[in-house]
């Protein structure tokens, strides 16, 4: 019994010492990638160690580059698109308007936009306030 009590708090040890150390509220993708990991580390402000979380299923974590330190869960290939800018709330807009189904819609708390497509035949046009999109 001794012997395994001290095997398991050497094991214990050697886990919090290859733990990376954080603060505050962080979380990020693990080994930095973005789109390849169904899970992602969140900062344990107790414990000041990252910890796993899974993300929703069928979501994979992309890195947010608009807010350091954080994450979002999406489907895959639906990360942040810098190249579109940057938004606020619920505003959409198509990557071609008349020419493909294709559209960048808002997620308001990372204010990136990402990829979106209308059903299946149909095409986007920008509305005219220029903040949503239409399928037809």
């Amino acid at each position: 019994m001794r012997t395994f009590s001290t095997v398991l708090a050497l094991s214990s040890l050697t886990l919090l010492a290859s733990a990376q150390q954080c603060t505050g509220n962080t979380a990020m993708c693990p080994n930095g990638e973005d789109g390849t990991s169904s899970s992602y580390l969140q900062c344990n402000s107790w414990s000041q160690q990252y910890v796993s979380v899974d993300c929703p299923s069928g979501q994979v974590c992309y890195a947010n580059p608009t807010n350091p330190d954080t994450i979002m869960c999406a489907p895959p290939g639906s990360g942040g698109v810098p190249s579109a800018g940057t938004c606020s709330g619920h505003t959409a807009k198509c990557e071609s308007p008349g020419q493909s189904g294709n559209y960048f819609s808002c997620e308001p708390w990372s204010g990136q936009y990402v990829h979106n497509e209308c059903p299946s035949g149909l095409t986007c046009y920008d509305n005219q306030d220029a903040t949503g999109v239409l399928c037809q």
